[in-house]
């Protein structure tokens, strides 16, 4: 059970929004109601959740969803998890990278870009936010520069999500429909 409880009358905006998301994932996201305790919140929240998930990108889809997932597990975002996994099987995207994302290293279904990609995911998240120069360098041997950037900002968000629901304790709303655990 989350920490907050939603506000009694949610902004227009923000029952709009949980109406589609209910109408899209079956289910609303709490933390719309959540940060509705603030009417101006929920907007940027919106925007910044549409265009991450809907702009187009050269970035690879599978490799913004495997280094997504694996800073959801990173940060022990249940949330975060669950949600990943229900886009990524909506998109018809391998179960079997994200179900071992956390092991991408010695698992052998990682190609090479993916490994580069998803090493960089795993520097970026942790909190000195830092990547090495070997990494990078790796990096810049398999993606331009504007992947590297749809990258960054890729683990970005998706920490910005698993840290506002992570500290309220929002938890997993069973989008993916599985109750044994992530893929």
């Amino acid at each position: 059970m989350s920490r907050v409880s939603a506000p009694s009358c949610l902004p227009w905006m923000a029952r709009l929004a949980s109406r589609v998301l209910a109408w899209r994932f079956g289910k609303p996201f709490p933390t719309i109601a959540l940060l509705s305790h603030h009417p101006a919140y929920p907007l940027p929240y919106l925007f910044m959740a549409g265009i991450y998930t809907n702009g187009a990108t050269q970035l690879n889809p599978t490799t913004k969803a495997l280094a997504s997932h694996l800073v959801a597990q990173l940060n022990g975002c249940a949330f975060c998890i669950d949600l990943g996994q229900r886009v990524a099987r909506d998109k018809g995207l391998d179960a079997i990278k994200m179900r071992w994302v956390l092991a991408f290293r010695e698992r052998p279904e990682y190609s090479p870009a993916e490994r580069a990609a998803l090493q960089y995911a795993w520097e970026a998240t942790q909190v000195t936010a830092q990547v090495n120069d070997e990494t990078y360098a790796t990096l810049t041997r398999f993606y331009s520069e504007r992947e590297i950037i749809e990258l960054t900002v890729a683990v970005a968000t998706e920490n910005f999500f698993n840290r506002l629901t992570g500290p309220l304790k929002i938890e997993s709303q069973d989008f993916c429909g599985l109750t044994d655990g992530p893929l």
